[in-house]
């Protein structure tokens, strides 16, 4: 009879054992998820702190694109209105001004 009182005693200490340890697990895994959860969180800010600074880093470099090519531009009627001649009037005239 006290033997199977014992295995009776036997077979429910692990249920208990195992649900603190259950809880136990329960928690860590709670703990886990909310870790990546935080995590997830900051690397997805910084995804889209990078990915508003590429957009705003390619717009500038557009509009420095439009300038380049627009100076290019002025430039090259700056180059054709000038005289190639030293004797020529347009060009006296440009440097006594």
């Amino acid at each position: 009879m006290l033997d199977k009182i014992l295995d009776i005693i036997m077979t429910i200490l692990p249920f208990f054992g195992g649900r603190k340890k259950r809880q136990q697990m329960a928690q860590e895994v709670k703990e886990f998820s909310e870790l990546v959860k935080e995590q997830y969180g900051f690397l997805m800010a910084q995804l889209e702190k990078v990915l508003k600074d590429y957009f705003d880093l390619s717009d500038r470099v557009k509009e420095m694109h439009a300038e380049i090519f627009s100076l290019k531009g002025r430039l090259s009627e700056a180059m054709t209105l000038q005289c190639v001649n030293k004797e020529c009037i347009q060009r006296k005239n440009s440097t006594d001004a």
